[in-house]
């Protein structure tokens, strides 16, 4: 029991270290200092834990906002870097669903985009965070991950429920939204629509 307690807690401090200790550059006196972070008005308060749009963050959450660059009004979900995990997992102002993949694996771009579209039919309901588990791997650990794909659905930073690709012989997009459904989640398929 100590040892496990102890691993936990081990695991969660190199967790955060690894995530508050790594946003930043330093000036040309040697200072520290943070790069701005470009947040629309009006963002929800987990945008505190959010950087800036990153396509290539090991973690990332899935945000509908305005696409930079498009005429006004053309939204779509946007990858934004997690600068403080256990922050994003810990608030208590919507629920995470943390999807664990891996990008060396094949067919991970074709079920991005079945999570892209779920996080979109979710959006003010469930924020989705997709973590490279291979390139994330402290966050796998403490999460105990078994393999990829995973989906972990979490309030307030405890484990409501876990949907594992390797459970199944064959599985889709659509039983990862029947899971995420049964979990008091109903997706809003209009949002697709937008």
């Amino acid at each position: 029991m100590r040892k496990k307690l102890a691993a936990s807690i081990l695991c969660t401090l190199i967790l955060v270290s690894s995530f508050t200790a790594c946003s930043g550059t330093t000036d040309e006196t040697g200072v520290q200092t943070t790069p701005s972070v470009s947040v629309p008005s009006g963002a929800p308060a987990y945008y505190d834990y959010l950087g800036n749009i990153d396509y290539s963050s090991d973690a990332a959450a899935l945000v509908w906002e305005q696409v930079e660059g498009e005429d006004e009004g053309v939204y779509g979900i946007q990858y934004r870097d997690v600068i403080d995990f256990n922050g994003i997992t810990s608030q208590s102002e919507i629920p995470v669903c943390l999807f664990f993949y891996s990008s060396y694996a094949d067919g991970s771009q074709n079920l991005m985009a079945g999570v892209e579209d779920l996080a979109q039919t979710l959006v003010g309901k469930v924020l989705f965070i997709a973590v490279d588990g291979v390139e994330a791997d402290a966050i796998s650990t403490a999460y105990e991950v078994g393999g990829y794909p995973e989906f972990i659905l979490l309030a307030d930073n405890a484990r409501i429920s876990t949907f594992s690709g390797l459970d199944y012989t064959e599985w889709n997009i659509d039983d990862v939204t029947a899971w995420i459904t049964d979990n008091g989640y109903e997706p809003d398929l209009s949002m697709l629509l937008r």
